[in-house]
């Protein structure tokens, strides 16, 4: 991991716990610009206040039509202002690779927030799994079209019940 990026706008937690290390994730969030981010940083605030996540890194990348990325740390991104003050200790948890291994799934000419969290609101469900000798160990999203072959649109109901 690359060392601690000074980002202005989020501010350190310094005395406060140290992540759950089995409730990090990390999230790429697509956006037809970085420009175009103020409702994100409005949930975002929203959710480091709802104590559901805190931050722990968060960087813009613009992908190129030729393959390469430009990273754009968050202070530098306007459409992230409203996050200015939240709770949050941002910084060197992606590395370059992480970066280029997140934009590697993006298309060209492609923009996108890459944000590190703890998901905090699975802290109770985490303590309890360890009081009972387990541990939270993975977890991923289900792709959208994948849950779509599931559940006709506009339905609600799984499709015709037989698992492909």
């Amino acid at each position: 991991m690359q060392a601690r990026r000074d980002i202005g706008q989020l501010g350190p937690v310094a005395d406060g716990p140290t992540p759950d290390l089995d409730l990090v994730e990390y999230l790429v969030i697509s956006v037809p610009r970085l420009s175009s981010t103020a409702g994100i940083a409005s949930a975002l605030k929203e959710l480091v206040r709802s104590a559901h996540i805190r931050i722990l890194d968060l960087v813009g990348v613009e992908t190129g039509h030729d393959g390469r990325y430009v990273a754009i740390e968050s202070e530098e991104l306007a459409g992230l202002a409203e996050l200015d003050g939240v709770e949050g200790e941002v910084g060197g948890m992606l590395s370059e690779d992480d970066l280029a291994l997140a934009c590697s799934a993006l298309p060209p000419g492609a923009s996108a927030l890459i944000l590190v969290v703890e998901d905090r609101w699975a802290g109770l469900l985490a303590e309890a799994a360890r009081h009972n000798g387990g541990r939270i160990i993975g977890g991923e999203r289900i792709p959208r079209h994948r849950l779509q072959q599931v559940r006709p649109a506009g339905t609600g109901a799984p499709g015709d019940g037989h698992r492909t």
